[in-house]
C-alpha cells in the first residue's frame, strides 16, 4: 500500500481554498484579530502610558504638564527677588515651596501635607530630597516665626534648591 503524498497535499491545498468551513474560520479569525487590537489601543489610551514609562525609569513618577506653564509660573517666582523688599523675598519662598508640594503631588507622592511627603520618598527616589527638606524648614521658619529676617541670599539660596529638585525631576525640560 502505497500513500501518494502529491495527492494528499493537493486534495488539502483544494480544501483549504475551497471549503465554506476554513473560509469562515478565516473570517471569524480576523475579525478576532482586530477586535484584539483595538483594544490593545484603547487600552493604552486608557492607561497613561508615559507615566508608566516615567515609573518605570525612574521608580517614581514623574510630572507631566505644559513646560511653558511651569516656567512662568517659576521665573514669577524668581521675578520676587527683583524687589529689594523681605516681604517679596519670604513670599518667594513660600511660593517656591508650594510649587514644589504641587509637584510632589503631581507626582502622586502621599501625606497630607510637604513634611509628609518629603518622608514618604525614598533617598534612591530624589537626590535633591536633602535640599527640599532644608528649603522647607526654612519656609516653616518663616510662616512660624514673623520676626524671621531673610536676605536676598538666603532667599536665592532656598529657591536655588527648588530649582535643582526642578531640574532633577525635568520639570523644564
Amino acid at each position: 500500500m502505497e500513500i501518494d503524498l502529491t495527492s494528499i497535499f493537493g486534495g488539502l491545498i483544494t480544501f483549504w481554498e475551497t471549503s465554506l468551513l476554513v473560509a469562515f474560520l478565516k473570517f471569524f479569525l480576523f475579525v478576532y484579530c482586530a477586535v484584539l487590537f483595538i483594544n490593545i489601543v484603547l487600552l493604552f489610551m486608557h492607561r497613561n502610558v508615559t507615566s508608566d514609562l516615567r515609573m518605570s525609569f525612574f521608580q517614581a513618577k514623574r510630572p507631566f504638564a505644559r513646560r511653558s506653564t511651569l516656567i512662568k509660573r517659576f521665573e514669577a517666582i524668581l521675578s520676587r527677588l527683583e524687589s529689594g523688599s523681605e516681604s517679596q523675598y519670604k513670599a518667594a519662598i513660600i511660593e517656591g515651596d508650594a510649587f514644589a508640594d504641587d509637584v510632589l503631588k503631581s507626582m502622586s507622592y502621599k501625606g497630607a501635607n510637604m513634611k509628609e511627603r518629603l518622608e514618604s520618598i525614598a533617598d534612591y527616589q530624589l537626590e535633591t530630597k536633602g535640599d527640599l527638606v532644608e528649603a522647607h524648614a526654612l519656609r516653616n521658619q518663616i510662616i512660624n516665626d514673623p520676626t524671621f529676617t531673610v536676605t536676598k541670599e538666603v532667599a536665592e539660596a532656598a529657591l536655588d534648591r527648588y530649582k535643582h529638585f526642578f531640574d532633577e525631576v525635568e520639570l523644564f525640560s
